[in-house]
């Protein structure tokens, strides 16, 4: 998971600390706590309503979020979509796509080491996987 260096400076987030709400600190907490729980759980941006208490908000912290345009509703009432995820993180398929390849390469890798050159059993443990 990214987070953009200026965060702090961001206009958004400035805006929502101006906010007169007493729980404005905790709706930034919880977009930070969003970005590391989408990022783990894998779900490209995207935060159902259950997933609150783990990134410690509440419908009024994400209410401020999407007020501020940190994070939009997901048209079915059951969550919301932080912003603009897509373009500044990477996505779980390709993600899981660099993840394969590495361990190809380390099959690969271990094959040549330990066989020689020209083993080729990585592949026949890379096609049965």
């Amino acid at each position: 998971m990214r987070l953009d260096s200026s965060i702090a400076s961001h206009d958004k987030v400035l805006a929502l600390l101006s906010d007169p709400s007493p729980k404005r600190w905790q709706a930034i907490s919880s977009y930070i706590f969003a970005l590391g729980w989408s990022g783990q759980q894998g779900t490209d941006g995207r935060i159902p309503m259950s997933a609150l208490p783990f990134i410690h908000a509440t419908t009024t912290t994400a209410r401020l979020l999407v007020k501020y345009g940190l994070w939009t509703e997901n048209g079915t009432g059951t969550g919301w979509n932080i912003k603009n995820w897509a373009e500044r993180q990477q996505s779980v398929a390709i993600t899981e796509e660099a993840r394969a390849r590495l361990s190809t390469a380390g099959r690969k890798a271990n094959c040549v080491r330990w066989h020689g050159e020209e083993c080729g059993c990585w592949k026949n443990e890379s096609e049965s996987a």
